[in-house]
């Protein structure tokens, strides 16, 4: 399960994302808002900006071979709090995820780091039947985008099999917003990540705790369930 606020986050674990799909795991990618106050839309009213952008995540699920969902929030106005965790809880309930991946908790954008404190509180809430129904007290490895100033563990997923999946996600995110990166400045990141753990392609994340050695390079994160 993949939790992030606005569609295009998914980016930097796409990858890993279609690895999961293609061995045949169930992959669910959520977003808190349908990102409907995106500058790039202009004065276009936001409704019919977030019809645009469900339709981006319906597309990308598709290449990744993943299920999504789009929980009910609105851009920007995201806190972290009971109400978006308690929605978290309940689609963690349902969907029993064994890993969760999400944003860093340090992010600038706000809606970033409300995410991942939603995430973490949906962790503990899903464990509890008198909120969720049948809950989910299977443990569940939460995994964030990685930063160099925090002091936690690294995780690398060696996505060289699934790079044009990646590829094709940035690409197609980059032409509808004519971003001013190109592929090859794209596909150089990810070069770089997987020079430091001798692979071609590679994407990284971060968890909170020690993890065991089973989940580091050359396993696909979860991979020992």
């Amino acid at each position: 399960m993949a939790v992030f606020a606005h569609p295009d986050d998914e980016i930097g674990a796409a990858g890993t994302l279609a690895l999961h799909a293609r061995r045949g795991d169930e992959v669910l990618l959520v977003w808190m808002t349908k990102g409907e106050l995106a500058s790039q839309f202009g004065g276009l009213p936001k409704e019919e900006v977030a019809q645009i952008r469900e339709g981006h995540g319906a597309h990308v699920a598709g290449l990744l071979g993943a299920q999504y969902r789009f929980l009910a929030f609105g851009d920007t106005l995201l806190t972290g709090g009971r109400e978006e965790a308690l929605a978290l809880a309940r689609l963690m309930a349902e969907f029993r995820p064994d890993v969760v991946l999400t944003w860093d908790p340090l992010d600038v954008h706000p809606d970033h780091r409300a995410t991942h404190q939603a995430v973490l509180s949906a962790l503990k809430l899903c464990r509890i039947p008198k909120l969720v129904g049948e809950a989910h007290r299977t443990p569940v490895r939460l995994y964030h985008y990685p930063r160099r100033d925090l002091a936690r563990p690294w995780i690398y997923v060696d996505t060289t099999p699934t790079e044009e999946v990646a590829e094709a996600i940035f690409s197609f995110y980059r032409d509808f917003y004519r971003w001013p990166f190109s592929l090859e400045e794209f596909r150089a990141r990810r070069r770089l990540l997987g020079r430091e753990v001798g692979v071609r392609f590679a994407e990284a994340f971060q968890a909170e705790a020690p993890v065991p050695l089973p989940a580091l390079v050359g396993r696909v994160l979860g991979a020992e369930e």
